[in-house]
């Protein structure tokens, strides 16, 4: 007899304990940090053909993963290229010679690959030094 009600009261206390504290939860906190990375590469050619009366400075792969996008911009030595004209695909910035122009504004990110070129000025092409970069906004 002795055995029945110890069972029996055992078996009550199981049944009584609340469902929350048998079940266990678990969860995490994922949290990560992307940098900014952006990046512009000559893909294809090296440029040196006229193409009518611009020279191609050959096709170039642009990336940058910044939310708010990124410009493409020209440097080249200060007081050349007044008035020379760089195509990245359908966007042209005419040169005013300071030795740094925007050529085109991207707003988010983007991945793409567009060609350049460049029409001379009215001094031709008086300088060597010509480079694209890419810079986040």
């Amino acid at each position: 007899m002795f055995k029945k009600f110890v069972s029996g009261t055992a078996a009550m206390a199981i049944a009584t304990v609340p469902s929350a504290a048998i079940a266990a939860s678990y969860g995490y906190n994922l949290h990560l940090v992307v940098p900014v990375y952006c990046s512009v590469n000559q893909t294809t050619g090296t440029g040196g053909q006229f193409n009518g009366d611009a020279y191609s400075l050959g096709t170039f792969r642009e990336y940058c993963n910044a939310a708010q996008g990124y410009r493409l911009i020209v440097r080249y030595t200060p007081g050349t290229l007044r008035g020379a004209q760089i195509r990245a695909g359908e966007e042209v910035a005419t040169l005013d010679g300071s030795g740094t122009n925007v050529v085109s504004r991207t707003t988010g990110p983007r991945v793409r690959q567009r060609s350049l070129f460049i029409t001379p000025g009215e001094q031709g092409f008086d300088t060597d030094r010509l480079a694209v970069d890419i810079l986040p906004v």
